[in-house]
């Protein structure tokens, strides 16, 4: 019972890491692009969410 536990609670934050952590990131990232350099914010903002988004595939991947 408690292996189950235990590897229900870190599938738990893993999905919670995987998921809010990068779009906390980028939501804070284009504030601070707006803010900063706003002829730039949109385009930086998203090669940032595609940067963001790969590493945590790449961080991620089951490399069995």
């Amino acid at each position: 019972m408690i292996n189950f536990f235990r590897r229900w609670l870190r599938t738990q934050l893993t999905y919670f890491a995987s998921t809010l952590i990068p779009a906390i990131l980028i939501l804070s990232f284009g504030v601070l692009a707006v803010n900063y350099w706003p002829a730039y914010a949109w385009g930086s903002t998203a090669i940032f969410a595609v940067t963001v988004i790969v590493v945590t595939f790449w961080l991620l991947w089951d490399k069995k």
